[in-house]
């Protein structure tokens, strides 16, 4: 018998131990590598998940403060969209809407009264004016008339009146010389009996009257050439002082007059003001009337009351809950698909969902899938980075004309093998 050598005692072991090695190698491969995806994949079969019905929740709540006077429904009851639930106490709002219409009523008074004030204004100012233009027109005419008066007087005759004084005395002379010899002639007759007495007194009086226009003639030519008395240019130059005079102070009151319009300019200014003021009293009595509105507490949808939060008397802050209501027109159920059995599924396919509080099956669509749902753990198995097999979070919507559902129910929900549209 031969002696085994050291050499290959060594190299046995080392063989061993490798496949020792191996051996645990593929066992822990089997542990961490799952089995490829496509092995999940099997025939799809019918399978039924469990949800609740959910359905849309609202908690009504008032916007304004008071306190609660009435409360319209009970838990239980069922209500509709613009039913009204309950109702605030109004006696401070009702006292503010007074204060706000008065207020409203304040202002279109002021509104009244400036634009009374504002004609008046506009008549008074035009009626100023239109005396104060006539003043001025008659004081330029006035001064006009004055000044050229007074340059006649200063400047004296003109050439063409001195030659007709001149003319005009040398034919007063005329006449005057003839009429002096005709009178001494049929004189001298009428003396002698010749003619009669009456021939005689027509011929002294055409005397006389020529005479008299010969002396008439002499004191125009003597007042032509010698010109206006001093007295007369003074009394002209102070008529045209006196014209000036009433001249600015026309002027004045016609200036006093247009400036009647800057309180035209103010009465406006007082309407714009009421109006402003018009408009802020109506928006203080619009937002009051909106509390108002406010105060009673109207349902946001059709529905079921699910809990009375606040209760009669109570005092209710802004934005506080006073009941709670939930949708009964649309409900639906959330439940969670392992991925391995969707894959015959999609949006848009019916399904049946089970009831058991109604002891009925009732038509449910599916009509939402979130496909990267994190309901499963996402946990490496192995150092290639796979993961455990995710679950699918799918909503199902009940048929409306479904009765009686109520929120909380359980539903199950059944997945046929091919899905069905």
């Amino acid at each position: 018998m031969s002696e085994k050598s050291p050499k290959a005692d060594k190299t046995g072991s080392f063989i061993g131990i490798g496949v020792t090695i191996a051996f645990l190698a593929g066992v822990l491969i089997f542990l961490l590598y799952p089995a490829p995806i496509d092995s999940y994949k099997k025939q799809a079969e019918l399978f039924t998940v469990d949800g609740v019905l959910d359905t849309d929740q609202a908690d009504v709540a008032s916007k304004v403060p008071g306190r609660l006077m009435e409360l319209k429904v009970e838990e239980g009851d069922t209500v509709k969209e613009g039913q009204l639930l309950a109702m605030l106490d109004t006696d401070e709002i009702l006292a503010k809407k007074k204060q706000a219409q008065a207020g409203l009523e304040a202002a279109k008074v002021l509104l009244e009264q400036g634009e009374i004030a504002l004609n008046l204004e506009k008549e008074k100012t035009g009626s100023q004016i239109e005396q104060a233009q006539a003043g001025v027109a008659m004081a330029q005419a006035g001064l006009e008339m004055a000044r050229a008066r007074l340059e006649a007087l200063e400047n004296g005759a003109r050439s063409q009146e001195k030659e007709q004084a001149v003319q005009a005395l040398i034919a007063a002379k005329a006449a005057y010389e003839t009429s002096e010899k005709t009178h001494k002639r049929i004189k001298a007759l009428a003396d002698d009996g010749v003619v009669a007495e009456q021939k005689a007194d027509e011929a002294e009086l055409a005397y006389r009257s020529a005479k008299a226009g010969y002396e008439a003639a002499k004191a125009r030519q003597s007042l032509v050439f010698e010109g206006s008395r001093k007295e007369e240019i003074r009394a002209a130059r102070q008529q045209v002082l006196e014209f000036t005079s009433r001249l600015q102070a026309a002027q004045s009151a016609l200036r006093l007059a247009n400036a009647g319009y800057e309180m035209v300019d103010i009465r406006k200014s007082d309407i714009a003001a009421a109006e402003q003021k018009i408009e802020a009293s109506q928006g203080a009595l619009d937002e009051v009337n909106a509390y108002l509105k406010q105060t009673k507490i109207i349902s946001p949808m059709d529905g079921s009351v699910t809990m009375i939060v606040s209760h009669k008397g109570e005092m209710i802050a802004p934005g506080y809950t006073i009941l709670s209501l939930a949708r009964t027109d649309s409900y639906w159920v959330d439940v969670y698909v392992d991925e391995t059995k969707w894959s015959h599924h999609k949006v848009g396919d019916t399904v049946q969902v089970e009831i058991p509080a109604l002891g009925k099956s009732v038509e449910g669509k599916i009509i939402k899938v979130i496909a990267a749902a994190d309901f499963a753990t996402k946990r490496a198995n192995n150092e290639l980075g796979s993961f455990d097999i995710r679950s699918i979070q799918a909503r199902i919507s009940i048929h409306p004309s479904v009765k009686d559902l109520a929120k909380g129910m359980t539903a199950r929900v059944n997945f046929g093998g091919k899905g069905e549209n």
